[in-house]
């Protein structure tokens, strides 16, 4: 009988050390579950967020710190902690930009490579009166990418035209 009590006080005790204690990780705008959350109590292994925001720490432990790439770094003692956490979102902000005109020497260097590309194009043209290529009707990519460069060439003309003016 004295086995037996003692065996079920160890097993109280044993219990008590390595309990678990779970905690939902949420956004505070959106109030919605934040995956990914780096999730570190003391010394234990960091542990990382699930879909639905839920972390199971090992207890026991003094403090517990949250960090993630969209939200600000929390670390929180035990006593604070609630079942619940709620991560304040990061705002960043670009800071002003102004475009300004291409420099003279890229334009040079986009020229360059539009009369190279002409000049290649223009080495592959066919030679006969009347060609055909079966394989040029089926290649969707090179109809697609021919549209594309005429449309481009109608925009730089229209840009060319604007700044003339």
């Amino acid at each position: 009988m004295i086995r037996w009590l003692v065996l079920l006080i160890l097993f109280a005790l044993c219990g008590r050390a390595m309990g678990q204690r779970r905690l939902l990780v949420y956004d505070m705008e959106t109030n919605k579950p934040v995956p990914g959350v780096s999730v570190k109590a003391d010394q234990h292994k960091p542990i990382t967020s699930g879909l639905d925001g839920a972390v199971v720490l090992e207890e026991p432990f003094d403090s517990v710190s949250f960090s993630h790439v969209q939200y600000g770094f929390e670390r929180l003692a035990a006593s604070e902690i609630a079942d619940t956490m709620f991560l304040l979102p990061n705002e960043h902000m670009l800071p002003e930009v102004t475009v300004t005109e291409l420099d003279p020497r890229v334009k040079g260097l986009i020229a360059a490579w539009a009369m190279e590309g002409a000049m290649m194009g223009a080495a592959e043209a066919p030679v006969g009166i009347a060609s055909f290529d079966f394989a040029n009707l089926l290649d969707r990519r090179g109809r697609r990418d021919r549209k594309h460069k005429k449309q481009a060439e109608v925009i730089l003309k229209e840009w060319d035209k604007k700044k003339t003016e």
